[in-house]
């Protein structure tokens, strides 16, 4: 009996290996390897019933306890499905007194299989020799309780002869068995993941080989460590110029380095194949096939594979777009895209070297400010593109006036700044060249030029400034040549002038008024004096507000002095608001006071604050603050303020004229008047200038004038003012010509608001 028992244990041993093989056979097939495992089980199954230990005819013990209990902890249901299937018609078909005992053994053995395979799945049991051993022996030990249901003459004789040996035979049977295809699963598992990494790493070799050849943006050059080319893929056909063919067993220096560099690469590769080390990531400029230059960042990679011989791959990035692009910047950022002559910045770094190689060689340096005459017309009227091309060709007839070493830069616009160095240390002689070159240049650029198809004749003013190098700054010596520029501008433009120390006083004067000025507004320092306006009879009908600066240093200054320096420098707009705003306020106190109600108030309005967008809005919030009565205000326009854009200030004028506001225009015969536009600006009055007033009685083209005033005024519906009367004889001579309203000296000067009330109530006729 125990050598039956021992052949059982053989067909497991069998079931090993058959398995073993299956397996291996069918991986890339699992499903159909499940059900040949299960065939190879149910096969055992059958073979081990058929030679059997027969206890009783129609009583057989067999292993197939073990193997279908290790169909389904290693196969899992299918596999443990089909062999039990097997088995079951294989023990049918020997029938016999232990049949239906036998069918419950096959399915108990399957399932227990199964239930193990769950605790292993579910973490709770381990495929190890204590786990199988007591598997085997719960399993085996249910077997025999199922052997308890054989006829009891059977149940006793089998459990005297054969249940000690059976189970402890197929306890041994599932634990070796159990161990055997756990460490055949292992291993098939290792297997597996060895063959897929294998498979990974072949892919990823071949996804590597091909990326690394068709890398469209990185040259990839390998060579070993006599220089001899051994890879070249196709970006560097493409940077290089050679083919694979060409380059493959060939020297990488002879191939890629100019001849000055071959030497270095070749040292460099002999250090880095000696050591190991690769040389740092660094640009370089290589050569191409045809002899080309092309820049390229290298770096390299060495490679030391066992069995191989050693290998150093570089990489090499294109630049050259980069550093064109660079270079491009560089250009830019020192010189005029326009003209291509340096720019502030770089006229600024030359400058700076004369003027230090001056101050060693005590040679004097001029600079010549060059600012072309009327280009903001000729941009405005003929566009852009035709300006462009005047400065295209201004800049190249200077560069053909001055010497070779001579600096021509473009500041802005149509400024221009010419360095001449190394005069002479004489400063007559110095200034005698300086001239010569500067009426050269003048000379050129009165030379007709050709600007689309049309001929145009250009004209500059030219500001020198000669340099004592050795105590001169960059700042100051453009700053000198630009005021000398200015002076040539008032002097008539197509000029030159010198620059001389009254300028510069002059300039730091007005830096400085600018200042007092700022600092005036902020302080209160100005204040409203009323000059009487007077009717034909001598009654004050109205007075005009004129702003006065009252310094606390340089006492009352001038408005000639101010008032265009305000203008320039935007403070006119804060200035004229306080006007209007204290004016206001000064005619709302007068509105309750029976003597001063009935007065008009003229205020002055500057050309720049009357353009501000919001002028309307402005005068209109100050009337509802201030409650000033809209209809004895008069707001007095000079004429050059018309002369741009009089569309713009007829509708400025008419929005103000529906609130109740009057307009006077001041100056009148002084400007560029039209009748045209005069008949359509919705003026109330019109004022004779004192220049005209004044030379009524001596000039008579003044007194024509004056007396066409008068009967325009007149023919136009408007009333008239003179203004500048100083004498009886003055005012008799324009009440005859029918003048009704005057202003001046003989009624009184501009006074202090005090002085005017006293003024306006001692004059009323009622005292």
């Amino acid at each position: 009996m125990f050598i039956e028992l021992v052949k059982g244990v053989s067909l497991l041993l069998a079931l090993c290996f058959l398995h073993g093989v299956n397996v291996r056979l069918w991986r890339s097939r699992p499903l159909a390897g499940q059900v040949f495992s299960g065939l190879i089980f149910g096969g055992i199954c059958v073979v081990g019933m058929l030679t059997p230990l027969a206890l009783e005819r129609g009583v057989i013990f067999d292993a197939r306890s073990v193997v279908l209990s290790m169909a389904g902890l290693f196969g899992g249901p299918l596999v443990a499905g089909v062999a039990a299937a097997m088995a079951a018609v294989a023990r049918l078909s020997l029938a016999g007194e232990g049949a239906l005992v036998g069918l419950l053994v096959i399915l108990l053995c399957a399932v227990s299989g199964l239930l193990y395979r769950r605790a292993r799945t579910l973490g709770w049991l381990d495929v190890d020799p204590v786990s199988l051993a007591c598997f085997g022996l719960l399993t085996h030990a249910a077997v025999l309780g199922l052997f308890q249901f054989l006829p009891a003459d059977v149940a006793r004789h089998f459990n005297a002869m054969v249940a000690q040996p059976f189970l402890l035979t197929f306890t041994s049977a599932t634990v070796v068995l159990g161990l055997l295809l756990r460490d055949m699963d292992d291993r098939l598992a290792t297997e597996r993941v060895l063959a897929d990494t294998a498979a990974r790493l072949r892919e990823s070799e071949l996804r590597f080989r091909s990326v690394l050849l068709n890398i469209p943006s990185i040259a990839v050059q390998g060579y070993r460590a006599d220089g001899t080319t051994t890879y070249w893929n196709r970006a560097a056909e493409r940077l290089y110029g050679y083919t694979a063919q060409e380059a493959m067993g060939r020297s990488l220096p002879s191939l890629i380095a100019p001849a000055s560099l071959r030497e270095r690469m070749r040292e460099d590769i002999a250090r880095m194949f000696a050591t190991g080390e690769v040389a740092a990531a660094r640009e370089t400029r290589l050569r191409r096939k045809d002899g080309s230059p092309v820049d390229v960042f290298s770096s390299h990679a060495f490679v030391d594979a066992p069995g191989q011989p050693p290998e150093m791959f570089s990489f090499d990035v294109d630049i050259s777009g980069r550093k064109a692009a660079e270079e491009e910047a560089r250009h830019l950022a020192s010189y005029d895209a326009l003209t291509q002559l340096p720019n502030r910045r770089l006229l600024a770094d030359r400058l700076q070297r004369v003027l230090t190689e001056g101050a060693r060689s005590g040679l004097i340096t001029a600079v010549f400010f060059l600012d072309l005459d009327d280009f903001k017309t000729l941009n405005d009227t003929q566009g852009h593109e035709v300006g462009d091309e005047l400065l295209r060709q201004v800049a190249r007839r200077l560069r053909e006036s001055v010497r070779e070493r001579d600096t021509v830069a473009r500041l802005s616009g149509d400024a221009f700044v010419v360095v001449a160095p190394g005069l002479s240390d004489s400063a007559p002689e110095a200034a005698r060249q300086a001239r010569a070159l500067g009426e050269l240049m003048l000379a050129r650029l009165r030379e007709p030029c050709d600007l689309a198809g049309q001929e145009y004749h250009c004209t500059a003013s030219i500001g020198v400034a000669l340099l004592d190098c050795a105590s001169e700054s960059v700042d100051e010596a453009l700053k000198r040549a630009d005021m000398a520029m200015y002076r040539a501008k008032d002097a008539g433009r197509d000029t030159l002038c010198f620059f001389d120390p009254d300028m510069q006083q002059a300039v730091t004067r007005r830096a400085a008024l600018e200042t007092e000025l700022r600092n005036g507004l902020r302080q209160g320092q100005f204040l409203l004096l009323y000059q009487p306006q007077v009717d034909g009879e001598g009654r004050v009908t109205g007075a005009e507000a004129l702003v006065r600066w009252r310094h606390p240093v340089h006492g009352m200054v001038p408005p000639a002095e101010f008032i265009p320096l305000a203008e320039e420098s935007g403070l006119i707009l804060p200035l004229g608001h306080w006007v209007m705003d204290t004016a206001l306020r000064q005619q709302a106190r007068w509105r309750t006071d029976p003597a001063f109600g009935r007065l008009d108030l003229a205020i002055n309005v500057s050309p720049r604050q009357f353009r501000q967008e919001n002028f309307v809005t402005q005068v209109l919030a100050l009337l509802r603050e201030t409650g000033a009565d809209p209809a004895r205000i008069k707001l007095e326009l000079t004429e050059s303020l018309l002369l741009h854009s009089v569309d713009s200030a007829i509708e400025t004028m008419r929005a103000l004229r529906a609130h109740g506001l009057g307009f006077s225009l001041d100056d009148f015969g002084t400007g560029y008047s039209s009748l045209n536009y005069l008949k359509r600006l919705p003026l109330s009055q019109i004022k004779i200038d004192q220049s005209f007033v004044r030379g009524v009685l001596l000039d008579p083209s003044d007194a024509a004038i004056a007396r066409s005033i008068i009967a325009l005024a007149d023919s136009l519906g408007l009333g008239v003012i003179a203004e500048g009367v100083e004498t009886e004889a003055h005012r008799r001579f324009l009440l005859g010509h029918g003048c009704p309203a005057f202003q001046g000296y003989l009624f009184g000067r501009p006074m202090a608001l005090e002085a005017f009330e006293q003024h306006v109530r001692a004059a009323r006729p009622d005292r």
